[in-house]
């Protein structure tokens, strides 16, 4: 299954942060914090169940873009289906960049903070 947990990540110092995800801890606590709050606005009735964390959703996006590994070889850490990690890798960087804490996106970019519409 997950090779990083919360447990581990607890554990982890600074170094390993960028070295393993691209970001220092304290850009971690942000993006994260921005992601929960996107996710509320976005669920304000009801939220729903889904297998994967919002801190899962944040490294997987983090390793994805940082490692360069591919969406199946992390659907398969995950178990879940090419389409889920897909759908939240696409979902996690695009409120990144409306939030301003992420400059560019490794997939499609729909809209850039600048009003730059790339394919």
């Amino acid at each position: 299954m997950r090779r990083i947990t919360e447990e581990h990540l607890a554990d982890l110092c600074e170094a390993d942060y960028r070295n393993l995800m691209g970001v220092t801890r304290e850009e971690f606590g942000r993006m994260l914090q921005a992601l929960e709050e996107g996710y509320r606005r976005e669920h304000k009735r009801k939220p729903r169940f889904t297998k994967i964390t919002m801190v899962d959703k944040l490294i997987l996006t983090l390793t994805y873009r940082c490692q360069y590994r591919s969406m199946d070889s992390i659907a398969k850490e995950y178990e879940v289906s090419l389409d889920t990690i897909s759908d939240n890798i696409h979902w996690v960087e695009q409120t990144l960049l409306n939030a301003d804490l992420l400059e560019s996106s490794v997939t499609c970019v729909y809209k850039t903070n600048a009003g730059i519409t790339a394919h």
